[in-house]
């Protein structure tokens, strides 16, 4: 279990967050700040638009309804998903706390969405925080659990080569006593899980269908005929 699943195992109380095809789902792990609704002004969002993290500032949000997705463009182009966000959750509170004018990052719609946006100066109203201890205190768990699961995420990648992130991946789907999977997702999801271009997981699966490691891989079925050889590759440098 790396850092990232055991900050999930550990706040599995504080609302509903799991791993899904290797992206951390977090759902109403902000509920508490639906009380304060009146205080921010009411948005809608229509499936597939998109909102860039450094686009504006001053205001952080709230998803009343809906899904979004956090993503970011990585130094060689290909988009990695980093975060799904469900109802109840607050999202762009990062960027209220930093200046990044060159972020990549971006919220995309996956349906449709009714978010509350509030200003930023909220979070540096003494008052507020005053009146609204146990909010304050739920944003900084939150917090804490989207620093834990990004770090792990990155502390995951260093030093890996594609391969190996992609076996590491496999492996994890692996059940015990069984080698065929029903995996739900295909290998264009997988390259946006891992922040790879489509063509590199596509070369790679190739590879290990040519030394015997897969089978079939399908968004149905997935065929992992040698675990040995494929904890080998989870392990081995390039």
């Amino acid at each position: 279990m790396n850092n990232a699943d055991n900050t999930l195992h550990n706040n599995a109380d504080a609302g509903n967050v799991w791993k899904e095809n290797n992206v951390i789902v977090m759902l109403e792990q902000n509920s508490v700040w639906r009380e304060v609704l009146s205080l921010g002004a009411r948005q809608c969002l229509d499936k597939g638009q998109r909102l860039i993290d450094s686009s504006d500032n001053d205001y952080f949000s709230f998803l009343h309804k809906g899904l979004i997705r956090l993503s970011s463009l990585g130094e060689n182009g290909n988009e990695r998903i980093f975060l799904h966000i469900g109802a109840g959750c607050i999202f762009n509170e990062l960027g209220c706390m930093h200046i990044a004018p060159l972020s990549t990052a971006s919220f995309l719609a996956m349906e449709p969405c009714e978010i509350y946006q509030f200003p930023r100066r909220l979070l540096q109203d003494r008052d507020f925080t005053l009146r609204h201890p146990e909010l304050m205190m739920n944003l900084v768990q939150s917090l804490m659990l989207k620093a834990g699961a990004f770090f792990g995420q990155i502390e995951e990648s260093v030093g890996l080569s594609p391969e190996n992130l992609v076996c590491r991946y496999l492996a994890r789907l692996q059940s015990e006593g069984s080698g065929h999977l029903r995996p739900r997702f295909s290998q264009s999801d997988l390259a946006l899980a891992l922040g790879l271009h489509r063509s590199t997981v596509c070369r790679i699966l190739h590879d290990l269908r040519e030394k015997g490691v897969l089978g079939e891989f399908t968004r149905t079925r997935l065929e992992i005929l040698d675990k040995d050889a494929l904890l080998q590759l989870c392990r081995m440098g390039k």
